[in-house]
């Protein structure tokens, strides 16, 4: 089979444009080569290849601006249909399926509830085939070829080897997830932490260019974290570093849904937050153990309006989170550590005991440059995460199967 990168450079330089073009979209030939640092007569002889071949399309010239020079620049932007993949999210009782294309972005998406708790590894993948061939086939022209599927789990992966290692939405321990699942779609499959899909997406952000070592730590449901140094995961022998969750806060303290005492997920955690609440407060009625973002809301709202109970609960969440973060900062010393999340609905509140524990816990030298920021949940960057590294893990056997020199 003949490739159109039939060497490393070459590939390197095609894999930079077609990621360029997913990442800031359609952009001219000229300002291709000025972002990957590749010569002009480069990028035009791997845009022509790519044109051929149907990965990239032409957007119409750009109109001459009144007392400009030169010709006016022709744009190129990746072709939608030119892949189709699959972001699988499974987290407590709920696995919601996405189907992204080509440039990143989401076509198509179903969400499924049921007890995910009562599931075996082989019901499981079951599931997930169902589910998945279920969202694509009234997705509306021809058939393509599935290109691959990221299985973006809450818990402890193991993207290595494919197993997932502990989940709080599976009973089922230790189990091999990517392998089986594959050989029943007949496409690769990735196994990958929540938390390291989220810092995936935003780490492609421009406002976050300029930070190589950044921590995410996403606050909801559970408390996740993914560090990445000089761009990429630190994942660990296993894939369970950054796991600072089911780091202590205060050993034989509260209950965590791990089964262990004092994580600082018993304590920061949306399930951690309402159920010390629950018992004291008129909130709405629900699940005490799944809290709805309606009750969580009405729990941020009591402590915004002073409510002592509810501003206690959330200054002891805050401190928990803050000496967490202390530790963050002293073992990996990133440029940035950004927190979002659903939770960060109540960071406001948790903000002062969690500064206040930085403080405490660190001497400013420890802290040096580093920053802490929050961003926004406005949506669930999960999948869209999840689509962009199936896409990056697929590239090279797109581009080596479809173009030819």
């Amino acid at each position: 089979m003949t490739s159109l990168v039939p060497d490393p450079t070459r590939r390197d330089n095609t894999l930079a444009i077609v990621a360029t073009l997913r990442n800031q979209g359609p952009m001219a030939r000229v300002d291709l080569g000025t972002a990957n640092g590749i010569s002009s007569a480069t990028v035009t002889a791997i845009a022509t290849e790519l044109l051929r071949h149907g990965l990239v399309t032409e957007l119409p010239a750009e109109p001459h601006r009144h007392g400009g020079r030169g010709r006016p620049k022709t744009l190129i932007r990746l072709d939608p249909e030119a892949a189709r993949v699959v972001c699988v999210k499974l987290s407590l009782n709920e696995v919601q399926v996405v189907v992204g294309d080509f440039t990143g972005q989401v076509r198509h998406a179903e969400t499924c509830t049921l007890n995910t708790a009562g599931l075996t590894p082989e019901a499981l993948c079951d599931l997930l085939e169902e589910r998945i061939l279920a969202t694509l086939a009234p997705l509306p022209g021809e058939p393509r070829e599935l290109g691959g599927v990221c299985l973006a789990v809450q818990g402890v992966v193991s993207p290595a080897s494919g197993r997932l290692i502990w989940s709080p939405a599976l009973r089922f321990r230790n189990a091999p997830l990517a392998a089986p699942l594959a050989e029943r779609l007949g496409c690769p499959v990735l196994l990958e932490n929540d938390a390291n899909c989220i810092a995936s997406m935003l780490a492609r952000q421009p406002a976050y260019a300029d930070t190589p070592n950044l921590a995410v730590i996403m606050l909801g449901y559970g408390i996740g974290m993914s560090v990445l140094i000089d761009g990429k995961p630190f994942l660990g022998a296993g894939g369970s570093a950054a796991e600072i969750g089911h780091s202590k806060f205060e050993p034989g303290g509260a209950l965590c849904a791990c089964g262990r005492r004092g994580c600082i997920e018993a304590y920061t955690s949306d399930y951690a937050i309402y159920r010390e609440a629950h018992a004291l407060l008129p909130l709405p009625p629900g699940d005490s153990a799944h809290p709805s973002e309606e009750q969580m809301q009405t729990l941020v709202r009591l402590a915004e309006q002073g409510d002592p109970v509810a501003r206690q609960i959330y200054h002891k969440a805050g401190r928990a989170l803050g000496f967490g973060i202390a530790n963050v900062l002293a073992l990996f010393n990133p440029d940035l550590v950004l927190i979002t999340g659903s939770g960060v609905r109540g960071y406001a509140a948790m903000r002062p005991a969690l500064e206040a524990a930085i403080d405490e816990a660190l001497v400013p030298e420890l802290v040096g440059a580093s920053r802490l920021a929050i961003h926004p949940w406005d949506r669930d960057m999960t999948c869209l995460g999840g689509i962009g590294m199936i896409l990056d893990a697929t590239d090279a056997t797109q581009l080596a199967s479809v173009v030819q020199p």
